[in-house]
């Protein structure tokens, strides 16, 4: 009788000790979730305005658009004044370590930063949202069922179908990431063929979408004319055409630009957002200015 009272306290012993030990992971689990996720709310980006905010202001936004893979030239563009910046993963000559690294460096600054991935497949544009890019840039979006592709992987249920592990962007933003997701994240279809042309608006009209961007030289080849830096008249009929229906419905509409005048252009016609060439471009600019410079200063003397 006594072995049996002593079997069924060591058992309860052993229960409670072992609820004790849930209760204990439990608590862990949630403060690891609350401290190791982030600032919390005093993140940098936690604290500053959304891009989905900063788009929305009058006048537009300047964002500069990263290719080189360098995350020294994205902490520059990010100093030099850029409102925004898109890493770029479709042309780029980076990896996602080297999108990472400059995505790091770019938050340093405070600064949010947007990824063009590479083409509509789920596994790249949730990894580029878990790491903490505020939105992605995705290429050849046609109709509204590559949209409705596009937002089903950037949105957590109910709105979509995005798998669970945040882990950077719960650095980035804090321990509230998934529940502002749906309202802080920017997703931009690009508009740069005949169809995406003709079906601008269904593919504006698709839940998760926050609006399109322009890619004004693929554009022109689907329309039969040159990819030039000033875009010929039908281009920039159809780019207006776009910009139209996108504010129409409301939505943000940005666009890649080949100089400072045709983003001073866009801007003023509405743009949300324009984009200035990018850091490759921006850095051989650069070098051939003041090459040509000392060229001149050369020949001057004699």
């Amino acid at each position: 009788m006594l072995d049996v009272s002593v079997r069924i306290g060591v058992a309860a012993g052993r229960i409670a000790g072992f609820k004790r030990l849930l209760r204990d992971d439990t608590s862990m689990r949630r403060k690891a979730n609350n401290m190791g996720s982030g600032i919390n709310s005093n993140t940098p980006k936690g604290m500053n305005m959304s891009l989905a905010e900063m788009s929305r202001k009058p006048g537009g936004l300047v964002m500069g658009w990263c290719s080189s893979g360098s995350a020294l030239l994205g902490e520059a563009m990010a100093a030099a004044g850029f409102a925004a910046l898109t890493v770029d993963l479709q042309h780029g000559v980076q990896d996602f370590a080297d999108a990472l690294r400059v995505l790091q460096a770019v938050d340093g600054r405070g600064v949010p930063a947007m990824c063009r991935v590479p083409w509509n497949e789920p596994g790249i544009v949730m990894k580029a949202l878990d790491a903490g890019f505020e939105g992605v840039i995705c290429p050849m979006i046609n109709d509204r069922a590559d949209a409705q592709r596009l937002a089903s992987f950037c949105h957590y249920p109910p709105h979509g179908r995005r798998s669970f592990g945040p882990h950077r962007a719960k650095i980035a933003f804090g321990g509230d990431y998934v529940e502002k997701a749906w309202e802080r994240m920017v997703i931009l279809p690009m508009v740069e063929t005949e169809e995406g042309l003709q079906n601008v608006d269904e593919i504006l009209s698709t839940p998760g979408i926050s609006g399109v961007y322009v890619g004004p030289n693929d554009l022109a080849l689907a329309l039969g004319h040159p990819a030039l830096a000033t875009p010929c008249e039908p281009v920039q009929q159809a780019i207006m055409h776009i910009l139209a229906r996108t504010r129409s419905a409301g939505k943000i509409c940005g666009i890649a630009c080949s100089s400072a005048q045709m983003v001073a252009d866009m801007l003023r016609a509405g743009f949300h957002i324009a984009t200035l060439q990018n850091d490759l471009q921006l850095f051989l600019y650069g070098m051939n200015q003041q090459l040509a410079e000392v060229k001149e200063r050369r020949l001057a003397e004699g």
